[in-house]
């Protein structure tokens, strides 16, 4: 008598990878209003119960979603260290506004209103933490500044001048022909504010 086959159990880690992989599916293709359990489960081919057991709500599993994308934009914008610390900050930066611009929905449901980023005492908020964090690091490399106060300043304002090129690409509303070369601009302004 041959014995059954013997099923392997799927590891915990590549269940809630698959769930969040199927997620980024509905994400990217409908919105964030459209990620749901049922449309994840879907998605997965998993009954509702197996995603409520792994993120307990759509809550949780918007917080799991939000995590797994803040890890994706720290590592298109963490370049490594073979190219010159002022060529790197500026690839970086690029890196940032391609991932903006390839997956609209995911960056739109860590900085659009009502983001889990929201919430500064979460762990979503530790991450976002993370993403400042390199590019801090990316401008102290080529830059001299006084203090940590100083260095949080300059990476805020960096912050905020490629979020606000970016959201302004996204939305349509640029006021140049070739938002690419506006942007490239943008990093030479950035570049000599920051090493002047």
């Amino acid at each position: 008598m041959s014995t059954p086959p013997v099923r392997r159990r799927t590891a915990s880690h590549e269940v809630s990878a698959a769930l969040l992989r199927a997620a980024e599916t509905v994400l990217d293709r409908d919105g964030s209003d459209a990620v749901t359990i049922r449309a994840v489960a879907l998605a997965a081919e998993v009954s509702p119960t197996s995603v409520y057991n792994r993120f307990q709500s759509k809550d949780g599993l918007i917080v799991a979603l939000a995590m797994r994308t803040l890890a994706q934009l720290a590592e298109a914008i963490d370049v490594p260290v073979d190219l010159a610390p002022q060529e790197r900050f500026r690839q970086s930066c690029r890196n940032y506004r391609d991932f903006a611009l390839r997956h609209p929905a995911r960056y739109a449901l860590i900085f659009g209103s009502g983001s889990p980023l929201e919430d500064q005492s979460s762990e979503v908020a530790d991450a976002g933490r993370a993403v400042f964090t390199i590019l801090s690091g990316l401008i102290g490399a080529f830059t001299t500044v006084a203090t940590e106060r100083d260095l949080a300043e300059s990476a805020q304002a960096v912050w905020s001048a490629i979020h606000g090129s970016v959201t302004i690409e996204q939305a349509g509303i640029g006021q140049t022909p070739d938002l690419g070369s506006t942007f490239e601009h943008v990093l030479d302004l950035l570049t000599d504010g920051l090493t002047a």
